[in-house]
């Protein structure tokens, strides 16, 4: 006769005040991660059990029963269920939430049985290794700390990559690659196609179909594939024999995920590799200041990759003072940047224009009484944009909000409006208009919506079938284009004036990214534009001197008590009476908890009706306790913060 024992089971329901589990009695044998049906209220739900409990104590209430083990595998490891559980304390959510990460929308027994055998043959290539990346592979192998592959733009990352999860799979075991973008996806699937069997290989990222995730999901649990390559949401594919995480370009920001659970995939790929025993690697030719503290203080183990893969030279940067330039009608255009555009299209080389700004303009502007037309919901000018048929509209990019434009001004009613400024869709017409022949790419999220388009776009450009790359973030992260001798900023200040103690770190990040993708297979050029060459992340990436960024910028957080010198959290307060609620918990925290650095402001974005009480200290989250949080969002180090 089988003893009783009792579980934590987290429902199917997402009624609040169960998020955190619900404690029920079974009859057999469980393991934690086995998925159940369970009686709530009147009805019967799917769970997954979190936890056993051998002995039962004493109880004043009667427990409910099980009522049916869908399965006898678990659908989540051991080490899965630990992180689980450290994500909602870590980061103030409940496990429910937490859990969400980790599987596809209930119903769950849809994911059962697994439809593919366990561990088929895979055949793995590994690559020829120079000397310089034989010694960092054997730095990162020959340390169990997490280690921070810390190398030069086209130093050769992905050919560690390659070595260590050749290593992996030749070990039995599974590996994980992410990626910051889920376009860049679609690039570097080609790449390891030549390495590893491509159905041997998953791709996940959120833009899978519910049906997709789940065949996925099947593949990955059944040990069909050795190699998930994916966006942040990658992390948690069901890898039950998890060997290798690698985050590449770690410095990107969007690793970290903006709605419950808000959770940062380098922290959360840490606890999950502790908890699976299972090595991680973060690479990247500019490390975020928290990956560069830690490799410092001895967390991480660093390994280096000083010089481009074949000594390739790196190349030469000119800095142009935008405040001597002379535009004509082609601004942000200076006459040298338009003369090495046409140098390059002479030679049938490729270059490659940076702006950190899509649409048309930067702004309608009322020529009368000289005020932008600005959006009701952030109270920030709304950027023009043009439809495919030519016809212009507005855009609020902090809130994806669209209209006409109007016929007249709304503050004077002046009809005297104008689009001002320069994004992807103007710059765009100044070079069809100042290079006619010249074959233009345009890389935005309006041209690059789905990955199979990045395909067709980096064919196009490695086949020599376009001459220049137009783009915002999307040009400047991880894509090798050896035609291209030429990469150019054409407004470098963008984001410097934020007020953001980070502005200046993912401007040099940008700046330095986007210098690697020149000259990579013959001697290149780097433009930098700019009302402000004097600035310090302008003026080191010019030179290419990271290393000295990262220790003037580590100082300076540190004396002004910023993170990583510090960790932050960020309560964020919306509605009519967000201020006052905002500017209540300031006060109670100043009396609870005085030595906790505080500051209470409305966000930059928010129209008023948003405010933010930012707390920073060694553990800033404990101090929650003494706050009433409903309704308010709990963001623990937070990567935006005005």
């Amino acid at each position: 006769m089988s003893r009783k024992s009792t579980c934590t089971v987290l429902t199917a329901s997402r009624s609040p005040g169960i998020g955190d589990g619900l404690t029920y009695e079974a009859h057999e044998p469980l393991k934690p991660g086995v998925p159940v049906r369970v009686p709530l209220r009147e009805k019967t739900v799917e769970g997954i059990v979190l936890d056993v409990t051998r002995e039962r104590r004493r109880r004043s209430f009667r427990l409910r029963e099980i009522k049916e083990r869908l399965d006898r595998n678990p659908l989540l490891t051991r080490a899965q269920l630990k992180t689980l559980c450290w994500m909602a304390e870590e980061y103030a959510c409940s496990r429910r939430q937490a859990l969400s990460a980790f599987l596809p929308p209930p119903p769950w027994s849809r994911l059962l049985p697994p439809s593919v055998p366990a561990n088929p043959p895979c055949s793995v290539r590994r690559p020829k290794l120079t000397q310089a990346q034989q010694q960092a592979y054997e730095a990162i192998t020959g340390d169990k700390r997490p280690s921070l592959l810390f190398g030069i733009t086209s130093s050769g990352k992905t050919e560690i990559y390659a070595q260590l999860i050749a290593d992996a799979i030749e070990a039995g075991k599974q590996a994980i690659l992410l990626l910051p973008e889920i376009l860049l996806a679609e690039y570097f699937i080609r790449r390891f196609e030549r390495l590893v069997d491509r159905e041997c290989i998953s791709v996940i990222h959120s833009r899978l179909t519910p049906r997709k995730r789940r065949e996925e999901w099947k593949r990955i649990h059944g040990g069909s594939v050795r190699l998930v390559v994916g966006s942040r949401s990658a992390l948690f594919a069901p890898c039950r024999d998890l060997g290798l995480v690698i985050l590449d370009e770690e410095h990107e920001w969007t690793y970290k995920n903006e709605q419950a659970p808000r959770y940062h995939a380098r922290e959360t790929a840490e606890e999950l590799c502790r908890n699976a025993g299972a090595k991680l690697v973060f690479g990247t030719a500019t490390p975020s200041l928290e990956a560069w503290h830690r490799a410092k203080t001895g967390t991480y183990r660093l390994a280096e990759l000083q010089e481009r893969y074949g000594k390739r030279a790196l190349p030469s940067v000119r800095v142009i003072d935008l405040a001597d330039v002379h535009f004509g009608d082609h601004y942000p255009f200076s006459p040298p940047l338009l003369e090495a555009i046409e140098e390059r299209l002479g030679k049938s080389e490729q270059s490659v224009l940076f702006l950190n700004r899509r649409g048309v303009a930067t702004a309608l502007l009322c020529f009368d009484c000289r005020r932008r037309v600005v959006s009701p919901d952030s109270a920030l000018p709304f950027t023009v944009h043009r439809s495919p048929a030519g016809q212009p509209f507005l855009m609020d990019h902090t809130t994806g909000a669209v209209t006409d434009v109007p016929a007249a001004c709304p503050h004077c009613r002046s009809a005297n409006l104008r689009a001002v400024g320069a994004g992807t869709h103007r710059i765009e017409d100044i070079l069809a208009e100042r290079f006619p022949r010249a074959r233009v790419l345009r890389a935005d999220r309006d041209t690059l919506a789905r990955p199979e388009q990045v395909r067709l776009l980096l064919s196009e450009m490695r086949e020599g079938r376009a001459d220049i790359l137009l783009g915002t973030q999307s040009v400047v992260k991880g894509l090798d284009l050896p035609q291209v001798t030429l990469a150019a900023v054409l407004l470098a200040d963008i984001g410097l004036s934020l007020p953001h103690f980070r502005a200046g770190e993912r401007v040099f990040q940008l700046l330095t990214q986007l210098s690697g993708r020149s000259g990579r297979a013959r001697a290149g050029e780097v433009i930098i534009q700019t009302f402000r060459p004097a600035a310090p992340e302008v003026a080191l990436a010019a030179a290419h001197r990271t290393r000295e960024y990262l220790e003037q910028e580590l100082r300076l957080r540190e004396h002004f008590s910023y993170p990583p010198a510090l960790r932050m959290v960020r309560l964020l307060y919306r509605g009519k009476d967000a201020r006052s609620r905002a500017e209540s918990a300031t006060a109670t925290l100043h009396k609870t908890h005085p030595t906790l650095k505080v500051g209470c402001s409305a966000t930059l974005f928010g129209g008023g009706r948003e405010w933010q009480v930012l707390l920073r200290g060694k553990n800033p989250r404990d101090a929650l306790s003494t706050l009433p949080l409903d309704g308010v969002s709990v963001d623990v180090d937070p990567v935006e913060c005005v």
